[in-house]
């Protein structure tokens, strides 16, 4: 692979995974909980630093650096959705177990709240393919990322491309 193209990989994959969430989200009516949302954030901003290490006017130790930064994104994400998969499992409790939902737009939010539809709670699995949560598939790929994401950013800085 041609250094340049390292970061594109990186790039697919965060598309890919913040598309089906938000497929997920208005396409099959999935709501998300806090946490959810806090998942999507850095998948955010790796794909723009992924644009930005594609930039052809970018040396090696920039492309590195911009990898390293999603290497790092990608690596809170796992965190995060490994935290989120304690809730679901009751391993310990978060604040977002009920109630309170920051993820929709304070607009979204009061139409909820007129309705009476309570916001998700962070504790409550909605979804599962093969046993595995969202947020369980979230920390595969998130992983997956981060690791490829670790060794492009090492790759690049050694020059072993």
């Amino acid at each position: 692979m041609r250094p340049s193209l390292a970061p594109l990989p990186i790039l697919l994959g965060s598309a890919a995974a913040l598309g089906a969430a938000l497929i997920a989200q208005y396409g099959l009516g999935l709501e998300p909980c806090h946490l959810c949302v806090i998942q999507r954030m850095p998948y955010g901003f790796v794909i723009l630093a992924a644009l930005a290490a594609l930039a052809e006017r970018r040396d090696a130790r920039q492309r590195g650096f911009l990898l390293g930064l999603c290497a790092l994104a990608l690596a809170t994400d796992a965190g995060v959705a490994f935290f989120h998969i304690g809730v679901e499992q009751h391993w310990w409790e978060a604040s977002c177990t009920g109630g309170e939902n920051l993820a929709s737009s304070a607009g979204g939010l009061l139409a909820r709240l007129k309705q009476g539809k309570p916001a998700p709670a962070c504790d409550s699995i909605p979804f599962a393919l093969f046993g595995v949560s969202l947020a369980g598939l979230n920390l595969i790929v998130s992983l997956v990322l981060t690791a490829f994401a670790t060794i492009a950013t090492r790759r690049t800085f050694a020059g072993k491309w």
